[in-house]
């Protein structure tokens, strides 16, 4: 019987924790510069064999460089690098060359050359003598480069570059989800790996236990009775509900851990054994979690670069009214094979020229109302993102606050769990000696095995929430990727 109350100390745990666990291990709304190199994460993958057991440190690295989520934030900064792109191509030149080829084109000679007096028969019009037939080559170009166009080019690449700004800290928010789940189904896995065992060895130790209380019963023994040997067999099969029902929830946290791996479902994975009693000593103080989060959460970061963006895009509305400094250039040239080619500048000559110009100039759209009304739309546009942006904050800041107070309500709720745990094991010590010696009941030693069992999973059920507050806390306070992160994952 001593056994029993060694091994069974977890009946009760499964059952208050396995639909929590099971919560948990959900990924969230599945963020740039994340705390390891892809290099140094890609020759981590490929050193582990499928049997080699991976710590925290190593779920979280190949998380950050496998994860789909991940690579699709990244390619968003992509996309936000092509609109830079695009923006800084306006200050270089643009043109344009268009070629005409045709034909049969009719006789337009003259016998003399620049002296349309001359002109042969075939190239009067009105008539069906088309004379020599011929073709026709026709080039048109021109070009632009851009000089001066207060700051129309300098606003949008401003805007633009902002927005790359703000695609790195999505990036970095998209990361910190995925390092967060990371570690609550490491977490999950850890309980769910220990309920399993525990169940395993108190099934048994629970059957062995069945089975001398039915000797005990047979021998007519008054230390027992018929009504314990229903509560044993109760109890038995209630350990083996929740034995299943643990088995399917660390099932679950393995397969999402696998996602959030980027691994196939089929691959093997083996998670190192870590003890869940390995908390902080010490949370830091309000004031600290609230100045991190203001200063280093991504979030508050992209919404600040949205909001510039905004503000650069209201700037190059109100430079557009302004017109534009240009150095331009044309090109036009023509060749028809069976025109005589008039030299004479005042002798007009649509069938053979050639023709260059290079000038400054100086374009202005007179689309007035058209670009106040742009300009109004860009400002409220701006006031949307400032307002946005300042909602953000104050989100922010309440949910640091109230993870800092689910935090400190966590540790002081483990302490006194721990001292109830204390006495439930004293209790339990104490049933186990007198039913050993006999003068104890077994409704006593299962009363004390159930109080005991219930402490243990309150306890344990109580540290994973508290692992997880606190990752959660480093993520709301903009630690846990990217340049602020700190150097650890709740592993230590």
């Amino acid at each position: 019987m001593r056994k029993l109350s060694v091994i069974g100390l977890y009946l009760v745990l499964a059952l208050a924790s396995s639909e929590a666990r099971a919560q948990d291990t959900g990924p969230r709304e599945l963020t740039i510069t994340l705390g390891i190199t892809s290099s140094t994460a890609r020759a981590l993958a490929e050193a582990k064999t499928p049997t080699t057991s991976l710590t925290l440190q190593d779920l979280v690295e190949i998380a950050l460089l496998n994860n789909a989520q991940v690579h699709v934030a990244a390619a968003s900064i992509g996309e936000a690098e092509g609109l830079l792109s695009l923006a800084r191509a306006q200050a270089f030149p643009s043109g344009r060359l268009t070629g005409l080829f045709g034909g049969p084109t009719p006789e337009a000679k003259t016998e003399v050359q620049n002296d349309p007096s001359t002109l042969t028969p075939a190239s009067y019009e009105g008539d069906l003598n088309f004379g020599q037939l011929g073709i026709q080559l026709r080039l048109q170009g021109e070009a632009v480069q851009p000089l001066y166009t207060f700051e129309k080019i300098s606003n949008l690449k401003k805007a633009a570059g902002h927005l790359v700004k703000a695609a790195e800290h999505n990036q970095t928010i998209t990361s910190a989800d995925v390092v967060v789940n990371v570690n609550k189904a490491f977490w999950t896995i850890q309980l769910t790996r220990t309920f399993v065992k525990s169940l395993d060895e108190g099934i048994g130790t629970l059957s062995k236990v069945l089975e001398k209380i039915e000797e005990l019963l047979d021998a007519d023994s008054p230390q027992v009775t018929e009504n314990d040997r229903l509560r044993l067999k109760y109890a038995l099969a209630t350990l083996e509900v929740r034995r299943v029902e643990a088995a399917a929830v660390h099932e679950v946290a393995k397969q999402a851990m696998r996602l959030l791996l980027g691994w196939p479902q089929e691959r093997s994975l083996e998670v190192v054994r870590q003890e869940l009693d390995e908390l902080p000593s010490e949370t830091p103080r309000l004031e600290e979690v609230v100045a991190w989060a203001r200063s280093s959460r991504p979030e508050i970061k992209a919404l600040s670069e949205v909001v510039d963006a905004a503000r650069s895009f209201e700037d190059y509305r109100k430079s557009a009214f302004f017109p534009d400094i240009f150095l331009g250039g044309a090109i036009s040239a023509v060749y028809t094979s069976n025109a005589t080619n008039q030299t004479n500048p005042f002798i007009r000559d649509p069938f053979n020229l050639f023709s260059v110009a290079v000038g400054l100039g100086i374009r202005v759209e007179l689309d007035v109302f058209t670009k106040l009304a742009q300009l109004e739309q860009a400002k409220a546009q701006t006031r949307v993102k400032e307002a946005q942006a300042a909602l953000v904050g104050q989100l922010v800041d309440l949910e640091v606050r109230k993870l800092h107070t689910e935090i400190v309500a966590g540790f002081e709720r483990v302490q006194k769990l721990e001292r109830a745990n204390r006495t439930a094991r004293g209790w339990l010590t104490a049933s186990t000696l007198a039913y050993d010696i006999g003068t104890g009941e077994a409704d006593e030693l299962i009363d004390a095995f159930l109080a005991w069992a219930a402490s243990e999973a309150e306890l344990q059920t109580t540290r994973f929430n508290v692992l997880s507050k606190l990752v959660e806390m480093t993520r709301a306070t903009g630690r846990l990727v990217g340049p602020d992160a700190q150097n650890n994952t709740n592993e230590e």
